[in-house]
């Protein structure tokens, strides 16, 4: 999922696990967009499992939503108080949560029991200061933020910081640790999926291989927007080659070409040669090609076949982008172009048939089938997509 607000590109990563032997996860994050705020809470219901689950998803909505029509916070909080069911066994009815809204580049966060977010900037945690008041005995606290181009913003429930308790750590991992994972794990560009997914795969490190709590890490990176054109295919007539070629190669962002056939017409129309990289190839996806002016080369079929199965799986499994991001075949490369670089993707399909698979047997269907499929997998991704057929 990505949101937008002024200009920038906010890069959405998340990651919810649930604590071991529960089918239900006790936290639950909404994001929401009115206008120009975009909202987003984060909540931990008391225990876990199915009771909490109601908890946190209670009040993460109620809040969610009163804040977007701008219902004052300590309003909001004895509304959610005196709704939220009371725990037939503890006799309370109680969750924690964090709420941001973020206007243009001023972010406002409120917080209770949750532990405080983290904000980036150029790779170190920025300090902030936040206001304490009291809601009917619970302690609010408030923060006012100025947000710049680059900046990154964790959030996390208490299965963080609580993470290896009675394991690997004394009292969990703690927020300052947290805050110095992360300032290590950061580089520039790191998508906001990958650094949620470093988080919380170090918190089951912690606990030893299992969740001993709900883990929830929400990230948002914000950025500029970053085009990236694929091209799949000639066209199916000769006379749209040069407007084809031309329209591709003159729009702006990174350039892709999938295929041997297809990179072998894009080299002839710039005037260069098609150079095989060595060491680039697996027993299923075969190696990529360079070609200068291009930023990225591979082969067509078998590579778009692989790429829709990673998709797959990065779609399913919030934590598979530290899977993909191991191997180093075509397909993983313009994975990571696509879902972890990019904003913005223009598909130029060519729709030639393909002379070199006559007589292989081989559906000329597939490649149009694969890239309708892969272009649902970026929109499930929040990417903006748009395909053009020729």
């Amino acid at each position: 999922m990505k949101v937008h607000f002024d200009h920038l590109f906010a890069d959405f990563g998340h990651v919810n696990l649930n604590k071991k032997k529960e089918s239900l996860c006790g936290d639950f994050y909404m994001l929401e967009e009115k206008g120009s705020d975009t909202l987003l809470v984060l909540s931990d219901g008391m225990g876990s499992g199915v009771k909490a689950n109601i908890l946190a998803t209670l009040t993460a909505k109620m809040l969610c939503t009163m804040m977007i029509k701008k219902i004052p916070l300590d309003d909001a909080v004895e509304t959610i108080a005196s709704t939220l069911p009371v725990c037939h066994e503890r006799q309370m009815a109680y969750a924690t949560f964090l709420a941001m809204k973020i206007t243009g580049r001023q972010a406002y966060v409120a917080r209770f029991d949750n532990p405080g977010l983290i904000l980036l900037r150029d790779g170190r945690a920025l300090p902030y200061q936040e206001k304490s008041h009291f809601v009917k005995e619970k302690e609010i606290l408030e923060s006012e933020l100025a947000l710049e181009k680059g900046d990154v913003l964790i959030l996390f429930s208490d299965g963080v910081t609580n993470a290896g308790m009675g394991k690997t750590t004394d009292g969990g991992w703690g927020y300052e640790e947290v805050v110095k994972f992360c300032e290590a794990k950061y580089r520039p560009g790191i998508s906001a999926q990958r650094m949620a997914a470093e988080i919380a795969a170090a918190c089951v490190d912690l606990n030893l291989d299992e969740t001993d709590d709900d883990i929830t890490v929400l990230v948002i990176r914000l950025c500029e927007r970053q085009v990236t054109n694929l091209m799949i295919g000639p066209p199916s007539k000769m006379e749209k080659d040069e407007t084809f070629l031309k329209t591709f190669f003159r729009s702006e962002g990174k350039h892709i070409v999938c295929g041997g056939t297809t990179a072998q017409f894009a080299a002839d129309y710039l005037g260069e040669t098609v150079s095989v990289l060595d060491g680039t190839g697996t027993d299923a996806v075969p190696a990529m090609s360079k070609i200068k002016g291009v930023d990225l080369v591979t082969e067509g079929l078998l590579t778009l076949r692989k790429l829709n199965s990673y998709a797959n799986a990065y779609l399913a499994d919030n934590m598979d982008v530290l899977t993909t991001k191991k191997k180093k075949d075509g397909a993983a490369r313009l994975l990571e172009v696509l879902f972890e670089e990019s904003s913005d993707i223009n598909i130029f399909f060519g729709n030639a048939s393909n002379p070199a698979n006559q007589g292989l047997h081989i559906d000329e269907g597939e490649k149009l089938r694969l890239t309708n499929h892969l272009r649902n997998c970026l929109e499930k991704a929040g990417k903006k997509v748009r395909m053009q057929i020729w």
